[in-house]
């Protein structure tokens, strides 16, 4: 098996991830629910997840980090309380790369027409120059991925928030695609009032189970609420913090698997992670761009870009290239519209019914990619 899906999801999972879930499934308590020693074991695996993620990611407060299901669940969360209670004229701004994690929920509240996307260049990034004259309007915040998972380009998030700060709207960023291979201190980012990210792509970890970084000060209302340890004698969550958003039995085996996966970012920096990463996709585009048939579209920006790279061959279906390259191969990878029809509108993919991605990991090496590439085209060769 070749795997070029790590867009998609982590394999293999950093080390430790499925020991410390397992035994996590064999411990005889949760956490936040009694003072037995099963419960505070429980409670020290979440506050070291908790650590850890605030070290990975520049955050100076481990209790601004919550604990969500999923990225998707935390953008859902953020995107309904910005949109609750607004005027009539209300919009919101994103990224024209956006994920439908963050289109889906902001049209559900708004709908179509008062969800606007921001200037950017033929690549899809953010034109700061253009941005400098744009008149906000009656907006309520800006939505962003910060890479995108169709194209891997890199959105210059401290700018747009530096943007942001002056134009007195909150930033939200996806960082689904980013944490763990793009390096980030979100304490320094202007603006960011939210930063949410996938326990399971980049940072190695297992699937149901994501992260949320809360700026100080910004307590939006949670989706659901219920049981959470703290205050039980209260009719209400509490004001601020984790358990404000974390009702309900935690995930102890999935938080217990990402914080083991943290542990691999100790002896691998993200700075020299993101260099390789990007001489990855230089090795692979460069090759691919070559190869008759095949083309790469929203390559037009020269925005710095994650090992992700979208295919297109003229008058094939993406989904049949794919099915082909894993029966010639066992080539695993993305095809279709990889869940964001705005970035495939924007580069002119989405009539083709989206493209092939390839995302390769630091373990296909020359050889693995030599094959898949004359297997590309062959299959382009008709």
């Amino acid at each position: 098996m070749i795997y070029l899906d790590h867009a998609a999801t982590a394999h293999p999972r950093h080390p430790g991830v499925a020991d410390a879930m397992r035994d996590a499934l064999e411990l005889a308590g949760n956490a936040g629910r009694g003072s037995h020693g099963g419960a505070r074991a429980a409670g020290a695996i979440v506050a070291s997840c908790r650590e850890r993620i605030s070290h990975l990611l520049g955050v100076t407060d481990p209790q601004r980090i919550s604990l969500f299901p999923s990225s998707t669940l935390a953008l859902s969360t953020i995107i309904a309380d910005l949109c609750s209670g607004t005027d009539d004229d209300a919009v919101m701004w994103i990224g024209a790369l956006e994920h439908n994690a963050v289109w889906r929920p902001a049209v559900r509240a708004l709908g179509e027409d008062r969800v606007r996307l921001l200037p950017v260049d033929e690549g899809g990034q953010v034109d700061l120059a253009r941005l400098e004259q744009l008149d906000p309007g009656a907006g309520i915040a800006v939505v962003l991925q910060h890479a995108s998972n169709v194209t891997g380009l890199i959105q210059p998030i401290e700018e747009v928030g530096a943007w942001c700060l002056k134009k007195r709207l909150p930033l939200i960023v996806d960082g689904a695609q980013a944490a763990g291979v793009v390096p980030i201190s979100l304490s320094r980012c202007p603006g960011l009032v939210a930063y949410t990210a996938a326990g399971h792509k980049h940072l190695g970890g297992p699937p149901g189970i994501g992260l949320c970084y809360l700026a100080a000060g910004y307590e939006p209302q949670p989706l659901w609420i219920g049981g959470n340890g703290i205050d039980s004698e209260l009719p209400r969550i509490p004001e601020s913090g984790p358990g404000r958003f974390e009702s309900g039995t935690p995930n102890l085996p999935g938080i217990a698997g990402l914080e083991a996966a943290l542990v691999y970012f100790e002896d691998h920096p993200i700075a020299p992670i993101f260099e390789q990463r990007v001489k990855l996709r230089k090795e692979w585009r460069d090759e691919l761009a070559s190869v008759p048939g095949v083309e790469i579209p929203g390559e037009d920006s020269k925005a710095p870009r994650t090992a992700v790279i979208p295919l297109h061959l003229p008058g094939r279906v993406p989904e049949e290239v794919a099915a082909e390259l894993d029966a010639r191969l066992g080539a695993r990878c993305r095809s279709g519209l990889q869940c964001a029809p705005l970035a495939h509108r924007h580069i002119g993919t989405l009539e083709a019914g989206g493209t092939l991605r390839i995302a390769p990991g630091p373990e296909t090496d020359e050889e693995t990619r030599s094959r898949v590439i004359e297997a590309i085209a062959t299959i382009a060769a008709g």
